[in-house]
């Protein structure tokens, strides 16, 4: 160990349950900043072994902390341009019923 190094002494279960932490301006900017961590740092990846996604793989996090300063912002969704990859999260419409139920 080099002079100044500091020894992790933490055992493996601590260091796993250490949480990802994300502060974020309003929820899609928690989103994008929670699709950025998943893809880019080590989080927990498992292959689905059942079902209709068998054989393929799951990433996810172990512990999350996601702290939104203006949680009222709109929009309250994400909005993915057409040409992306991915699908959106959620619509309005899907939003205005979730709402209305609650």
């Amino acid at each position: 160990m080099e002079a100044g190094e500091k020894r992790d002494e933490r055992t493996s279960e601590e260091k796993e349950m250490e949480p990802t932490i994300i502060h974020a301006f309003d929820i899609p900017d928690a989103w994008y900043q929670c699709l950025h961590k998943i893809i880019k740092e080590p989080v927990f990846e498992y292959t689905i072994t059942r079902g209709s996604y068998e054989g393929q793989k799951r990433r996810e996090f172990d512990f999350i902390v996601i702290k939104i300063e203006k949680p009222g912002n709109r929009p309250l969704f994400p909005l993915i341009p057409e040409s992306a990859s991915i699908p959106p999260p959620t619509n309005q419409e899907y939003l205005d019923q979730y709402l209305y139920y609650w």
